[in-house]
């Protein structure tokens, strides 16, 4: 009794051994099956490279420079030179609001003064109006000087709203420089305004030239590139090879 149940343990072993090493060959087999698709030395590679910079439109800085001087150099990194365009702007809104403050002041000074020596009333009359109390010295002579050039279309009515007497022909005169002051200040404002315009056109020029450098230099600046390789190939890897390169 004792002999027979050792003689089934011993068969039993012998039974799960077998099948052990039957399931090891399957699975080499499965293996080798799996792998032998694979090419001898396959090359397995990978790449990576540092993302490029993106390219500035000549557009935008071009709209940016139009809408105020030095935006276009800022959006193209090169606000070093952009500061001077800006700066200039600065500068000529500074003057433009100079001239007009100025030439209010003269022509308000003049039509004051104008009041006080002729008694001229310029409410709701144009400029014009300014330019003939300076010419003569009252209404009379103005009306008298229209009727002789047959300019019956400039006359003024003779009513107290338009009427006006100098009291001294260098008091009127006076007003004259006065007024004439404020008109030439008047018009350098304009010449304020042309600049303005000509500074815009030569900072997008400008902007143009900074956002090619800029595309230029991140086409061609520092970059990176790093290279894994399969030592060996597949299926018989035996170690990975890596390389970074490095551009300046």
């Amino acid at each position: 009794m004792r002999l027979n149940l050792i003689s089934r343990c011993a068969l039993f072993f012998s039974v799960t051994l077998f099948q052990l090493a039957a399931a090891q060959t399957d699975v080499r087999e499965a293996l080798f099956t799996r792998t032998r698709g694979f090419p001898a030395h396959r090359p397995v590679e990978l790449h990576l490279q540092s993302p490029s910079q993106g390219q500035k439109s000549v557009t935008l800085a071009v709209v940016y420079s139009l809408l105020l001087p030095g935006m276009g150099h800022l959006y193209a990194d090169n606000f070093s030179t952009g500061k001077f365009y800006l700066i200039g702007e600065t500068g000529l809104w500074i003057t433009y609001a100079g001239f007009r403050l100025r030439s209010s002041w003269l022509r308000g000074d003049a039509r004051s003064f104008a009041a006080q020596h002729a008694d001229a009333d310029f409410d709701g009359k144009n400029d014009q109006f300014a330019v003939d109390i300076g010419n003569f010295n009252s209404l009379r002579d103005y009306n008298e000087a229209k009727l002789r050039n047959r300019e019956d279309e400039k006359l003024y009515d003779a009513s107290r709203a338009f009427c006006w007497q100098w009291d001294s022909d260098a008091n009127r005169l006076a007003y004259k420089d006065l007024r004439i002051r404020g008109d030439e200040v008047l018009r350098n404002s304009q010449f304020v305004i042309a600049a303005m315009v000509l500074n815009r056109l030569i900072a997008a020029f400008s902007a143009v030239r900074s956002v090619a450098d800029y595309n230029r230099a991140s086409s061609l600046g520092e970059s990176w590139r790093l290279d894994a390789r399969v030592a060996g190939g597949l299926p018989t890897a035996h170690g990975i090879e890596l390389t970074l390169t490095k551009n300046f």
